[in-house]
């Protein structure tokens, strides 16, 4: 019996981990705790550093992840960090589930590999809510079509591959390319399988279903960037902003639409006054015809105007620009 779990296994024992934290166990450390064979010419650590810069990294994707799924789907998606660790290329693969939805990227300008694995069912979760569906999967497993394949990809994945190499882009000038697609983990030959990679394993939340998603990423190409890498760096941007990085940021800022609404007048009415109101009665404003009215944009006061008529419709002329917010 193979000593490798399978990757339902390890998503399972996972989700347990997190739903209740205080039933696991808590290691023992010190001269109770049992040896561990240790293998110093594959070393099977992570340092703290390294670890707590890949965090970050992949922290500031969730966020802004989880941000554009949440509005391309209209509900709540959460992507969050379950854990970081350097395992070997055959282990990897091995702990996949069959069938899967992984894309195989290629890291530029390094010489190395990002995997993307996705269960098949979170997969049709999201390419259900895509098709206007309540994000159901289908009862039995199976591959995904390739028409149902190029929507997931062309929606999802792709918005997920930028948004990570935005924040990788951060540190450092990797960008990832598409090599291929496969439902089959056991035909992932681009690596070795004692090749070090890390994986970086983030749970999915949606509509009440939660499911792993996997980042598989070649160690080699990688160490380069993490030696560079420190604590302070990452809390700052590693070059200025392009020019044209600030027009398409000011071209998108323009397109952004904004309530606007002007306030006649308020008045403060009781239950009962409210309840006898018919047709034909008058509401007395706290305004007098003369006096100028209060334009809103979004939630604060930005001008005053005086009422008017154009045409057939009602309006307002921009008189004065308000310089206290929240009248």
């Amino acid at each position: 019996m193979s000593d490798i779990l399978s990757q339902d296994e390890i998503d399972q024992l996972l989700l347990l981990a997190r739903a209740q934290p205080s039933e696991v166990e808590e290691p023992v450390y010190g001269l109770d705790a049992a040896p561990s064979v240790y293998d110093f010419r594959q070393p099977s650590k992570l340092s703290r550093d390294h670890l707590r810069s890949i965090q970050r990294i992949h922290e500031q994707f969730a966020r802004a992840f989880s941000g554009l799924t949440s509005a391309r789907l209209r509900t709540r998606v959460d992507l969050s960090i379950v854990s970081i660790e350097r395992l070997s290329f055959g282990e990897f693969v091995n702990a996949l589930a069959s069938p899967s939805v992984i894309s195989v990227y290629s890291i530029q300008p390094r010489d190395g590999f990002l995997i993307l694995q996705m269960n098949t069912e979170m997969a049709f979760i999201l390419y259900d809510r895509l098709c206007g569906g309540p994000g159901r999967a289908p009862d039995r497993p199976r591959e995904m079509t390739d028409i149902e394949l190029a929507v997931l990809s062309r929606q999802i994945l792709t918005d997920l591959i930028r948004t990570l190499e935005a924040s990788w882009q951060e540190v450092s000038d990797l960008s990832f390319q598409l090599q291929f697609t496969e439902s089959n983990p056991q035909f992932l030959q681009m690596m070795a399988e004692r090749d070090a990679v890390i994986l970086v394993t983030l749970v999915m939340e949606i509509d009440h279903s939660q499911e792993m998603i996997n980042l598989c990423m070649s160690q080699s190409a990688l160490e380069p960037v993490l030696k560079e890498i420190t604590g302070r760096r990452l809390f700052e941007s590693r070059r200025s902003p392009q020019q044209e990085e600030l027009v398409q940021l000011r071209e998108h800022l323009l397109k952004a639409e904004l309530p606007v609404e002007v306030e006649l007048g308020r008045a403060t009415l009781t239950m009962e006054d409210l309840l006898e109101l018919r047709i034909g009665d008058v509401i007395t404003l706290d305004r007098k015809r003369t006096e100028k009215l209060d334009v809103r944009v979004g939630h604060s006061v930005k001008f005053l105007a005086s009422p008017g008529k154009l045409g057939q419709k009602l309006g307002a002329v921009i008189t004065d620009m308000c310089q206290q917010e929240g009248r």
